[in-house]
Parts: structure tokens; C-alpha cells; sequence
């Protein structure tokens, strides 16, 4: 995933999307203790992203995705944050397209 390196990063987030050969799209979320201390944060961060997969699952059909989170959201900042979200998701997934199609073999990498 990381090798093909499609990410795009705002405030919150840094997304990263790579081509499937499959139909659904995928999601995988990452937060380090390091970044996030508490974990009911951690876990706010993880469902927010969830969330924003989850109401806009069709445009992602065919690609992974992993968000890795770059800062604390807290609920004060959480409209901002989803909306970064969608837009770093959607913005990832251009590029993996654009990159899949200049390089047939870009799937391969792990």
C-alpha cells in the first residue's frame, strides 16, 4: 500500500489509496498512541473515519484506502475534520486511478 505511494495529507489525516482488482473498496485506519493519547480519542478518530467510508463507500469502488491519522480531532473540530476526509478521499482516489492507469503493473506492489 505505502509503496505505491498515492497519498495526499491535510491537518488531520494523511490518505493513501492503491488500485484493487476487486469491486468493493476497502478501508484501513491507523492511530498512534504517540499522536493520540487517549483512547476514547483514538477510537473517535477511527469511527470518524468509518463514518465518512461508509456514507460514500460507492464513489470508492475499486480502490483501497488507509487513513492514518496526523493529529487529535475533537469534537469541536469534527465537521473540519470529516469534511477533510471526504475530500483527501476523494482527491486519493484521482491519483490512484491516474497513476493505475500510467502503470499497468502498480498493482503488483505491496
Amino acid at each position: 500500500m505505502f509503496a505505491f505511494r498515492c497519498s495526499h495529507a491535510g491537518t488531520f489525516f494523511q490518505v493513501y489509496a492503491r488500485p484493487n482488482d476487486g469491486i468493493a473498496p476497502r478501508l484501513g485506519v491507523t492511530v498512534n498512541k504517540r499522536i493520540v493519547r487517549q483512547a476514547t480519542a483514538r477510537n473517535f478518530c477511527k469511527r470518524l473515519a468509518r463514518e465518512v467510508f461508509r456514507s460514500y463507500q460507492d464513489e470508492f469502488c475499486g480502490v483501497d484506502i488507509v487513513v492514518r491519522v496526523r493529529a487529535p480531532v475533537f469534537r469541536t473540530v469534527a465537521r473540519e475534520a470529516r469534511a477533510e476526509i471526504l475530500s483527501l478521499m476523494r482527491r486519493a482516489r484521482r491519483s490512484c486511478g491516474d497513476r493505475a492507469a500510467a502503470a499497468p503493473g502498480a498493482n503488483a506492489l505491496n
